[in-house]
């Protein structure tokens, strides 16, 4: 499954951006997104309240998350760490549009070239 993650922290900001730069992504990718995590929440709140925590528990083997920037992950290099960690652990890709990354388990490669990205393997 490939998730699109986007978040923001207020009502007054808009998702409609982040949405964008993943769907446009994409699109030079010959891909789409098959379900959208959309949140209005602080990364501060505990992860396992946000809906992004609820995806992480049920992430598979395979499975793709992309986010426009790496920072919509968590408020800090700490948790955005644990978070990737426990990605890969899942053998799960996460890409980030603006950053480039691609964040794999190295025994995944077949998801990375479906989608065209480039992973860095961890073992």
């Amino acid at each position: 499954m490939i998730y699109g993650y986007v978040r923001v922290s207020t009502d007054k900001q808009t998702v409609l951006n982040q949405k964008f730069e993943i769907e446009e992504f994409c699109e030079k990718k010959d891909s789409e997104v098959e379900k959208w995590i959309s949140e209005t929440t602080s990364a501060t709140k505990k992860l396992s309240d946000r809906k992004f925590g609820k995806l992480l528990k049920h992430l598979e083997k395979g499975d793709v998350v992309i986010v426009s920037e790496i920072s919509r992950l968590g408020r800090n290099l700490l948790q955005i760490m644990s978070i990737l960690n426990e990605c890969m652990e899942k053998e799960a890709l996460v890409l980030t549009v603006k950053e480039g990354l691609s964040l794999i388990h190295i025994s995944e490669p077949t998801r990375l070239r479906s989608i065209g990205g480039s992973g860095v393997g961890v073992e």
